[in-house]
């Protein structure tokens, strides 16, 4: 699911769709494809609305691994969470599929989510099952899922809150589930998962591990700080890893800039943690323009940093497409 318009993250969504935004230079859509090959998934598709040519152009780019990735265009009109998924049904052949929203970085292990559906539609005759959260991340508020313990039913949903299991973006659904979606505009809660809930036929897969949401300027600040931090102390599972070593190099504790940045940075005044990527399409002497003589602890920069920003030293910020924005703090 990439079809969202990012309003939450605007400005930096104003002529970059959300999906396609940079994690440590990684645009966040490789990572879900990354998570679905591995999970043995040999046909992806995504859906596009919000600056659809450009998404449509850098998921081209990415690497699909062993699947073959397909575009549900939405560029003459915004479906929706459930509208999307309505008109991509076609691709699926009429089989369960995985549904996965693109512009979070998750590391659960996607095939034992298919299994534990497999299981609860043999005992419980389920329409879908979601991957819960149990132990969400401090940062951001998530609606609520109530699970029954002995069933693995969910019982209910909640309000939007934080620290409460909330559905993770990943999930299981049979064709059926999507039985009462309209043609058009369709919101998934209220055509797919309350119909389903009402029903007594919507599993839970409860799953630990990393998630980072880049919801909000903050949020997607927080991943960056986050992902430097687990290179640093290992704690990254080895398809992440490689994923993000593979752009990016570390130039001291706390400090990483992709590997499209010289190799002789030049830098004066790095303060960790930090992060700088050239912006893409640079060529080489427009690279060097661009490098940062000052950056503060907790500043993330794309490109070159709007005046005054660079040596805002103890203000975090995240900077990228030509628009900066200050933080309350690291």
């Amino acid at each position: 699911m990439a079809a969202g318009l990012g309003t939450r993250l605007r400005p930096f969504t104003d002529a970059c769709p959300k999906a396609v935004l940079p994690l440590m230079d990684v645009p966040v859509a490789q990572f879900a494809i990354d998570a679905l090959d591995s999970a043995g998934i040999k046909n992806i598709v995504t859906n596009v609305h919000h600056h659809a040519e450009l998404a449509k152009r850098v998921l081209a780019e990415l690497d699909p691994g062993g699947a073959a990735l397909r575009v549900s265009d939405e560029s003459a009109e915004l479906l929706g969470s459930a509208g999307g998924i309505k008109r991509a049904l076609p691709f699926f052949g009429g089989r369960p599929f995985l549904l996965l929203n693109a512009d979070v970085l998750m590391d659960f292990d996607l095939a034992a989510l298919a299994r534990a559906h497999a299981r609860l539609r043999s005992r419980q005759g389920v329409h879908l099952t979601l991957a819960v959260l149990e132990l969400p991340p401090s940062a951001g508020a998530y609606r609520e899922i109530h699970v029954e313990r002995d069933t693995g039913l969910i019982s209910s949903f909640g309000e939007v809150v934080r620290g409460k299991p909330f559905f993770a973006g990943a999930a299981i659904l049979e064709p059926e589930a999507l039985r009462l979606v309209p043609e058009g505009p369709a919101d998934f809660l209220e055509m797919i998962l309350a119909p389903a809930v009402r029903a007594g036929k919507a599993g839970a897969y409860r799953v630990a591990g990393l998630w980072r949401d880049v919801g909000s300027p903050e949020l997607w600040h927080r991943a960056h700080l986050d992902l430097m931090d687990k290179l640093e102390t290992g704690a990254l599972n080895p398809r992440v890893r490689g994923r993000l070593e593979r752009s990016n190099r570390r130039i001291t504790q706390g400090v990483w800039v992709s590997k499209r940045a010289p190799v002789f940075l030049g830098r004066k005044n790095w303060n960790s943690p930090c992060y700088w990527a050239p912006e893409q399409g640079s060529s080489r002497s427009e690279i060097r323009a661009q490098v940062p003589r000052e950056l503060g602890a907790g500043a993330i920069l794309y490109g070159n940093a709007l005046p005054g920003m660079s040596a805002a030293v103890g203000s975090p910020w995240i900077g990228f497409g030509g628009h900066c924005q200050r933080l309350e703090s690291v």
